[in-house]
């Protein structure tokens, strides 16, 4: 399909320096081919929503959000005729995130060309990589002149061309112009690097680098990013998935009005009384190894599959399972970024069906017909997740 989605053309790649390459992909009308299907099949993929947003005028539409997963394009329209006719408007710009989950092909083809690359040279993203998708007609993006925290992946799908704007922050800091206003490109515009993007074409913008991108015609562009968080962000997530599994529930909290009140009564409301006392390198420690864990079950991706919907007919794996902690006479397992805690035994039957599975030319024909025993409720569940695709 094409050169690694990662480097392109480079031998040695700088993570510190933006690069525009021509003819990354060589068949970018297979990947604009997979953002259509999604979004003309969403109903036979999954009864959730897509994480969709719409921009008109440079403001969220919540509404053409909707749309966008409930007003599927007719079989005669275009993607562009279809935005125009759910928006009444010829200026717009529909995101779309998470598609890795809604595609296995798409999934298969960014894990394998990009997702392992990345891992293997910058270790695993702490928040995952999403992969999304920018398409419309518009003057410039929605949101302006403005910088991003993870760096930024570009493959232009077309058909249309693309603009982009990228400011070295070492030849200027556009900051104080953009703070006042972010869609002023004209007094800025001196200190840009212009690109025009064509369809194969891929464009790396560094993170923290300012940067904003014009649709002069109807185009689609697919987006990787490999998202951090912060170490204090890190932590709150350890401390949010240890109350998550000591406790169903996450009571709303309210503190007393004297300073001189019991605050070991306080602290008890605040940490579960079956936590056992557990020191902060105890909580890290595990929650590191379940974030890890879910990360790697869902090929590094950061957004899980939808919940999928069962269908009879033949399935073949897609993967992953990773296997985590045993404790109490329970093992937690992860399928494609989401974990459940099965009983010992249970987990022992999915690993043996794990083995199975993973044999080339594996295939199970579904049936709802079918017994409702375990069994069938495993094999359900690896479906739902888009293990078994």
């Amino acid at each position: 399909m094409c050169v690694s989605m990662l480097t392109g053309h480079l031998t040695e790649f700088n993570i510190n320096e933006f690069y525009h390459q021509s003819g990354v992909l060589t068949d970018p009308g297979a990947l604009l081919a997979d953002i259509e299907h999604i979004i003309r099949k969403r109903r036979s993929i999954s009864e959730s929503l897509l994480n969709a947003r719409v921009f008109i005028n440079n403001g969220t539409r919540d509404d053409f959000g909707y749309s966008v997963s409930n007003h599927p394009p007719r079989e005669d329209e275009s993607l562009s005729e279809w935005l125009e006719r759910i928006t009444g408007a010829s200026s717009f710009c529909a995101v779309i995130n998470g598609l890795n989950g809604w595609s296995d092909s798409l999934a298969q083809k960014i894990n394998q060309d990009f997702n392992k690359e990345w891992v293997k040279k910058y270790g695993i993203p702490s928040q995952g990589i999403d992969v999304y998708s920018f398409m419309g007609r518009y003057s410039l993006t929605p949101f302006g002149i403005h910088k991003d925290q993870e760096h930024t992946f570009l493959y232009h799908l077309g058909p249309g061309i693309k603009k982009a704007w990228i400011w070295d922050p070492s030849i200027k800091d556009i900051a104080p112009v953009v703070k006042s206003d972010s869609f002023n490109l004209k007094e800025t515009l001196s200190w840009a690097t212009e690109v025009t993007l064509h369809p194969g074409d891929a464009l790396f913008i560094p993170q923290n680098w300012y940067h904003v991108l014009e649709n002069p015609e109807f185009s689609v562009t697919l987006g990787i990013a490999p998202y951090e968080m912060k170490r204090s962000q890190l932590l709150t997530s350890f401390l949010s998935d240890f109350l998550a599994v000591h406790n169903d529930e996450d009571p709303y909290i309210t503190l007393p009005l004297m300073a001189e009140a019991d605050v070991k009564d306080i602290i008890t409301a605040v940490i579960p009384p079956d936590s056992g006392k557990k020191s902060l390198d105890d909580i890290a420690q595990k929650g590191l190894a379940r974030l890890i864990s879910r990360l790697k079950s869902n090929s590094f991706f950061k957004y899980t599959s939808p919940p999928r919907i069962t269908g009879n007919r033949s399935y073949q794996y897609h993967g992953d399972i990773v296997f985590g902690e045993t404790e109490a006479g329970s093992t937690r397992i992860y399928l494609r970024g989401k974990d459940f805690l099965v009983k010992n035994e249970v987990a022992d039957k999915v690993f043996d069906l794990k083995n199975e599975m993973a044999r080339p030319g594996f295939s199970y024909e579904f049936r709802d017909t079918d017994t409702e025993d375990v069994f069938t409720q495993v094999i359900t569940q690896l479906i739902r997740t888009g293990v078994l695709v």
